[in-house]
């Protein structure tokens, strides 16, 4: 389990009722803290509340850092799942235009999941590994929804690429929620245009079409 939490060891073997119990902590987790004005939460204030007995909580949870920290992870990987259905109507015709459709449907995600994101700068920086993981699947996410639709040059370390791409949305996204409680049309387009930008450093600016 070295480098592990208990909840990363714990949570896939957790049977219906734990699965219950984790699912009333994360939700009473992110309401209190989305309610406090900043003030610090105990994990006590968060299993109490949520009806959860304390053996319970702390057969799921280390305490609050672990339970936080696995709401990153959870919405890391709900996000992989949401850019993994998108289907554009009209396949894109060059790779900038996938690229703004993929800005644009992270755009939606975080406006659904505003709440979660307003508690999550609470998550220290020590991530743990299945967060670092969801970070992974979501640039090769990405770099599928390239293949699908182009048939892609050669780019050394294309999926590190994609993830850099990802933070420049997170950090242009992060500000409008934070300033605005939500994604504003002008960010989602300053967004569009970064990806756009950055992307240009490593693809041509034509790259064929796949046929599908």
């Amino acid at each position: 389990m070295s480098g592990m939490n208990r909840s990363e060891h714990r949570i896939p073997k957790l049977r219906s009722r734990g699965r219950a119990n984790r699912r009333r902590l994360l939700d009473e987790a992110e309401r209190l803290i989305a309610a406090s004005n900043g003030d610090s939460i105990r994990f006590s204030d968060v299993f109490e509340s949520a009806g959860v007995s304390r053996g319970s909580a702390y057969r799921i949870y280390i305490g609050m850092d672990d339970l936080m920290q696995d709401l990153a992870s959870e919405w890391i990987s709900n996000f992989v799942d949401y850019l993994a259905d998108m289907r554009p109507d009209t396949p894109p015709d060059t790779w900038q235009a996938l690229s703004d459709r993929i800005m644009e449907r992270g755009a939606e995600y975080w406006d659904r999941t505003s709440n979660t994101l307003r508690v999550m700068p609470r998550v220290r920086s020590n991530l743990p590994a299945s967060y670092r993981q969801s970070l992974i699947e979501l640039s090769h996410c990405l770099a599928e929804h390239f293949e699908r639709y182009f048939v892609m040059p050669e780019v050394e370390n294309w999926t590190g690429k994609l993830n850099f791409y990802v933070q420049v949305a997170d950090l242009t996204f992060s500000d409008s929620v934070r300033v605005s409680n939500r994604v504003t049309r002008e960010r989602l387009l300053q967004a569009q245009e970064l990806g756009r930008t950055y992307l240009a450093f490593h693809l041509p600016e034509s790259v064929p079409i796949r046929r599908l």
